[in-house]
């Protein structure tokens, strides 16, 4: 059996049998790992506390035919705040469920890693900006697995979107003009100024998403269409990862 050291995210934990858990992790370097804990349930286990969801820990497993062993695991990040917040877990729901459905597979990427470490940096210290960091996370993730939405132009013809009523099609993953909204099924109308939110969320550090107030549910909810509307086919793995967003969009 082969023996592995990584680092990961606690994603999810389940029940199993009568002391043990099954957990889901996002790692460094080999993606998305279901593995066992065995006797973490039970009073004298020697993992403790250190496997709770959303921490960040380093890990020792061997591998196994359906799941992965860990014998070993140190903390290096709780998130505990993250967790005693319903409106943040809540979110950190959502991004999870964007994780699966966006970089479900085993293939590693780092990129996807030190975002979802950063975004639950940012929750942790700035609590107020729920749906921003949410609506930054989700724009991100879609850009890193190639469906970076088109921002800077109408996607049907290519003119410069800044003047007129704006709108987004999430089939065709941009922009459109007012010229152009019938072009497709599913465009919806932009507020003023959530063109430029978007660019920011962009652009900027996950840790400095930041929209006015009156956007954030939009921007937000803009996001997640744009995901869904550009997430691999279902899979018995991501299916309820994509009704949570589903019913987030």
């Amino acid at each position: 059996m082969a023996v592995y050291k990584s680092k990961g995210i606690v994603l999810r934990s389940i029940r199993y049998g009568e002391a043990d858990r099954i957990l889901d992790l996002y790692t460094q370097d080999m993606g998305l790992v279901s593995a066992i804990a065995k006797g973490i349930r039970r009073i004298k286990s020697r993992f403790g506390g250190r496997l709770e969801p959303l921490s960040c820990v380093d890990f020792l497993a061997y591998e196994g035919r359906t799941l992965d062993t860990i014998t070993q695991v140190e903390v290096l990040r709780s998130f505990h705040r993250v967790r005693e917040s319903l409106t943040r877990l809540q979110a950190v729901g959502a991004m999870v469920a964007m994780v699966r459905v966006l970089s479900g597979g085993d293939e590693a990427d780092r990129r996807v890693f030190n975002l979802l470490y950063h975004a639950l940096d940012a929750l942790e210290a700035h609590g107020e900006n729920v749906k921003s960091i949410e609506a930054a996370f989700s724009l991100k993730l879609s850009s890193l697995a190639g469906y970076t939405p088109r921002l800077d132009f109408c996607v049907s013809c290519e003119r410069d979107p800044t003047e007129g009523e704006l709108y987004f099609a999430p089939p065709l993953g941009g922009v459109l003009c007012d010229d152009c909204s019938t072009v497709t099924e599913g465009a919806f109308p932009l507020l003023p100024n959530t063109l430029a939110a978007l660019q920011s969320l962009i652009a900027r550090p996950i840790k400095e998403a930041a929209v006015a107030g009156k956007l954030e549910e939009s921007v937000r909810r803009l996001a997640y269409s744009h995901a869904i509307a550009h997430a691999p086919g279902d899979t018995g793995l991501a299916s309820p990862a994509r009704r949570t967003l589903h019913h987030l969009a």
